[in-house]
């Protein structure tokens, strides 16, 4: 459930923005702030709530001060690719931005343990590939025909549905073989 709630102003853009991209951008930022918000009280804030914070408010203000701008048609492209520099960046710099999620879900002891930052840096560079593969496809939508809004969204779900399930499945069998060697261990 936690990763729902750190993409949820994502979703809420996906969902809203169909109908009218000012709503989903406005939407997706409040939701963003709010968020960037409860992860300070929390624990301080995580890159993932950080990077969506500061996309939806930027494009939240672009989004009202034009609403006739051309921008809109490139959301799909700029939020992937945001979403793909971003958790790139977290990879480039050792810290996998699923940390922070992980973290919240595993006792502090396993924190720092080899295997746990490798299945992050596994589940991240999943994520990263859904990202760039979404914000390629949508800008080949947006520059070959800018009236397909149906293959755009197709893309959006598409690239949080199928990583989200992937990566779920990895790290259950990653918890599973956890799980084993504390109930049987090695001799």
């Amino acid at each position: 459930m936690n990763y729902l709630r750190g993409f949820a102003p994502w979703l809420c853009y996906a969902a809203l923005s169909a109908f009218d991209w000012r709503l989903g951008m406005c939407t997706a930022a409040t939701a963003a702030v709010l968020l960037l918000v409860g992860a300070r009280r929390r624990q301080g804030a995580d890159l993932l709530s950080t990077a969506t914070c500061a996309f939806f408010v930027v494009m939240a203000v672009i989004a009202l001060a034009d609403p006739a701008s051309g921008l809109h048609r490139w959301t799909c492209a700029l939020a992937n690719g945001t979403l793909a520099v971003m958790a790139l960046a977290s990879l480039a710099v050792g810290k996998p931005f699923t940390l922070s999620i992980a973290r919240e879900q595993v006792p502090r002891e396993f924190w720092n343990a080899p295997r746990f930052i490798h299945v992050n840096n596994v589940l991240t560079g999943i994520w990263t590939a859904a990202f760039s593969a979404a914000a390629i496809v949508c800008a080949l939508i947006v520059g070959y025909d800018r009236s397909e809004p149906v293959a755009l969204i197709t893309v959006q779900v598409l690239a949080f549905a199928l990583p989200f399930v992937i990566a779920g499945r990895y790290a259950a069998r990653a918890q599973a073989a956890v799980d084993r060697a504390v109930t049987d261990p090695a001799p």
